[in-house]
């Protein structure tokens, strides 16, 4: 071990190759750094120069994942460290690191945790398990609120400004919370394309956050306008993290550890010049793990930045005026001293016996805003000191008395007292006492009133309170007959009938819809338990016959007040729409990027970066594989991919394992672009020998002689060799049970042929497809089907051929075998959209004639036809 290295721009603060650690932290006062791996936990003291460092051996099969300070003053020798599913508060008192809370909730691996910047109380974590905690430690026996994200969140960060604001990160998302407005996310930001590694809060403004991806860019959102980025910066690899600076308009990135690519070094910009950066960061041997920067010494010009690397050793990098300056940053003396960002006002102690001179409560009072929404202020007497105001919630009345002491607001808080006329709980009113009193004293530690803070926060906590007290009401236990009491018991919960309920639609789309939560029963003497069916409710309705019981009065009481207000209040339930497209591995925007046209090793190059841009880094080692195996087709036409050695049963064994992981997309491309020779050989000998009338069941004809190539939706099963292939319903269907595709692979036997399972995997994609809204996509699936066009019934246009005169059905003459039409417009042979007149005949391209009817309505040939109105009165006649 080492301390005495040094040079103009850093020292080695530690080097000890045997702690193995992999997390750090800085303490709030910049005295202690915490280094966290599996084997040992370590303490070193940085203000002491030739400190020996404290180092506690760990009995865990687990790797550290993150590790934090409490960063509030209060309990600044609370620290956190994550290992696997499990939090682990420790203490740092007299030279000795103890255990002392232990936070379980998280089934998956915990991915980051953060510490609120104001409650010392108030821990936040994300996992792999898509869920976010939030952890008070004075209760760590579960979290105090549970956030569902879907997909899994990598990174958590409070704001630094706003209390109630965090950020998560979700691959390349960023989902913005507030803990007052419920589990749902109030911003959602689409940031990156590629992973987001970091998060980082604004020190100078709450809605400016930044965030660091894979896609080697640094992007900076005002989330009051998500839609797009205010600027970014570009480096030349992925970023790990990427964190402001406590001084100007600094940034400070770092590589992703797992690339080892010899980029050991940090990089200091100005995020108002982000072409290039302003300074770089050397010293380390290998990469840098995690990096901080340390609290400001009063006195101190120099700013530090503490780094750890895979090396072993830590760094202390002190940023110097000049570098500062290159930030936008300006020394002074009498700001900023203390390296946290804001301004030090000079204060006065005042004696014991003084009167608030600094502060007075009486132009406190007259700034008071005094429309605060369900508050009432009583009394305001700035002689006797004594405030009193009354808070109505729902049913919840408080009257609360505030005293303001002689020495408030230095470091004194105002007595708060719930006084007569309140009719809350003994709960409800410590809670409300102990969020006052500790809002109050946060306040005035730093010589600030808090009488509106701490008005407003009552309100919004009586709000919270109420809440709980409704749900409490609600779902409190029901009466349960002793007659019955094992039946009453099992349905006592049950969803009431055709109440609630939740159904993929559509593709990626979760829809749930449930009863009203301030709903209740009539009555708990009709039925004891929930009826399983409407019709369980007639034998009630026969004994309540008189009074014109419905289903609605049964389920929905009606307050009297209601007819005494001479109004209705609806109760309405609420449908809730989620994403869940993350949840299965159909891609939209793998979709638009696949392709199949071209030969087969081009093919497979594209689709496998497509793939890898979306991050799917098993399907670019399955499109690479394939490639492989489509490399003879490439060096001779006459030799088939599936004579390649391992060609035939690879792809097979492909196909099979992507449709099992209901990987539709990948089967059915697979199937398309590596069953060319069997599908020719199908279209040859047709489907009709493939299945014989005698093995379709009777009126279930899908695969017939005849049908359509681009019929989108099969009418019935196929059966062959005794099993049943279930298809697509006859009807369009919108749910996403009809991507379950290993109970489909399970039920096909080994002795069946696979070419009807490959129809099905390209039908269903072509399904998904159409619902996408990618028709063009879709199309080119579908001219991969097997089945021969269906012959055409119904009203047919032919044009004569220009050359030979005549008719043809397709763009190309059957008998002089050039094409047929030319456009009217741009006089060039029509080979793929085309319309005509049925008045005069002549027609062209789709769009050229669209571009010329927009403005004319005759026809261009001049042939004296008004084409748009000769036509529609044809039709109407």
């Amino acid at each position: 071990m080492s301390l005495a290295n040094r040079n103009s721009e850093y020292y080695i603060a530690l080097e000890c190759k045997d702690l193995q650690a992999n997390a750090m932290a800085v303490d709030s006062t910049g005295t202690y750094v915490l280094l966290a791996g599996r084997r040992y936990l370590a303490i070193r003291n940085l203000d002491e120069q030739f400190e020996l460092v404290h180092k506690f051996p760990r009995q865990s099969k687990y790797d550290v994942g993150a590790a934090e300070w409490n960063p509030t003053i209060y309990h600044k020798e609370l620290c956190v460290i994550s290992s696997n599913q499990r939090l682990e508060v420790l203490t740092w008192r007299n030279d000795e690191l103890t255990q002392t809370h232990s936070l379980r909730a998280h089934t998956r691996v915990i991915t980051d945790l953060n510490w609120h910047k104001f409650d010392p109380n108030l821990l936040a974590s994300c996992s792999v398990d898509t869920f976010i905690h939030l952890w008070d430690i004075r209760d760590s026996k579960r979290p105090t609120l549970s956030l569902s994200a879907i997909a899994e969140a990598s990174q958590v960060r409070w704001n630094r400004i706003s209390p109630h604001l965090l950020a998560t990160a979700h691959e390349g998302d960023i989902k913005i919370w507030d803990q007052r407005k419920g589990t749902a996310p109030v911003q959602y930001i689409a940031a990156h394309l590629a992973k987001i590694h970091g998060l980082d809060w604004s020190p100078a403004s709450e809605n400016q956050i930044c965030s660091s991806s894979q896609d080697n860019t640094v992007k900076f959102f005002d989330i009051s306008n998500p839609r797009r980025t205010d600027y970014s910066l570009t480096t030349n690899a992925p970023v790990w993290r990427a964190r402001y600076t406590p001084f100007g308009e600094g940034l400070v990135t770092v590589v992703v550890p797992q690339l080892r690519r010899g980029e050991n070094s940090l990089l200091l910009w100005n995020t108002s010049n982000r072409t290039t950066p302003i300074h770089t960061f050397v010293g380390h041997r290998d990469v840098v793990l995690d990096f901080e920067w340390r609290k400001q010494k009063s006195g101190d010009t120099d700013f530090q930045l503490i780094t750890w690397s895979k090396d072993q050793t830590l760094l202390v990098w002190k940023i110097e005026p000049f570098l500062q300056k290159l930030c936008g940053y300006e020394a002074d003396d009498s700001k900023d001293v203390d390296g946290t960002g804001t301004d030090i006002i000079e204060t006065v102690k005042l004696p014991k016996r003084t009167s608030p001179k600094v502060q007075p409560l009486q132009q406190e009072f007259s700034l008071l805003n005094v429309l605060i929404p369900n508050l009432e202020v009583k009394k305001m007497d700035p002689v006797t000191r004594i405030m009193n105001v009354k808070a109505s919630i729902n049913n919840l009345t408080v009257n609360l008395q505030a005293t303001f002491p002689n020495a408030y607001p230095c470091g004194v808080p105002p007595v708060f007292q719930i006084t007569s006329g309140s009719n809350i709980t003994d709960n409800i009113k410590t809670q409300l006492l102990q969020t006052l009193n500790h809002l109050a004293q946060q306040r005035v530690s730093k010589n600030r009133t808090c009488l509106e803070s701490c008005l407003r926060q009552m309100v919004t906590t009586l709000e919270q309170l109420s809440v709980d007290v409704e749900k409490d009401r609600i779902y409190e236990r029901p009466y349960i007959d002793p007659v019955n009491a094992l039946g009453g018991y099992n349905d006592a919960y049950i969803p009431f009938p055709r109440t609630s309920g939740a159904k993929f639609c559509s593709v990626g789309t979760l829809v749930c819809f449930s009863r009203p939560l301030h709903t209740r029963r009539l009555s708990n003497k009709l039925e004891t338990t929930t009826p399983r069916a409407l019709s369980a409710l007639e034998n009630v309705f026969t004994k309540r016959s008189n009074d014109n019981m419905t289903v609605s009065a049964y389920y929905f009481q009606r307050q009297r007040s209601r007819a005494k207000h001479n109004f209705s209040k609806v109760s309405k339930a609420v449908v809730h729409i989620y994403d869940a497209l993350g949840l299965f591995f159909v891609n939209r925007q793998l979709a638009e990027e696949y392709i199949l046209d071209g030969d087969v090793g081009t093919i497979c190059k594209h689709n496998a970066a497509a793939a890898a841009v979306v991050g799917r880094w098993d399907l670019v080692q399955a499109w690479t594989l394939a490639e492989l195996v489509a490399g003879p087709q490439q060096a001779d036409e006459e030799m088939s991919w599936s004579v390649h050695p391992f060609g035939n049963q690879l792809m097979q064994s492909l196909i099979t394992h992507y449709a099992t992981q209901s990987d539709i997309q990948m089967a059915a491309m697979l199937c398309c672009i590596f069953g060319k020779d069997q599908e020719m050989s199908i279209r040859k000998s047709s489907l009709k020998s493939l299945l014989s009338p005698g093995q379709l069941a009777p009126g279930k004809r899908w695969l017939k002689s005849g049908g359509s190539p681009y019929h989108t939706i099969p009418p019935a099963d196929i059966i062959r060799d005794g099993w049943v292939l279930p298809m697509l319903r006859t009807t369009r269907s919108t749910s996403l049970d009809n991507l379950r595709m290993e109970e489909l692979v399970q039920v096909v036997p080994q002795r069946s042929s696979s070419t009807a399972l490959y129809e099905y995997y390209k039908l269903a994609y072509a399904e998904t497809l159409y619902r996408w809204g990618l028709l063009y996509n879709r199309a080119e699936v579908i001219k991969y089907m097997c089945n021969p066009p269906e012959p055409h019934k119904g009203v047919e246009f032919l044009t004569d051929c220009k050359d030979c005169l005549k008719p043809a059905k397709n763009c190309l003459c059957n008998t002089c075998k050039k094409f047929s039409l030319n456009c009217m417009v741009c006089h060039l042979s029509v080979r793929g959209s085309a319309n005509c007149c049925t008045i005069c005949g002549h027609g062209g391209h789709t769009y050229c004639l669209k571009e010329w009817f927009s403005l004319k309505n005759y026809c261009l040939t001049g042939c004296g036809c008004h084409c748009l109105v000769d036509t529609a009165g044809m039709f109407n006649s």
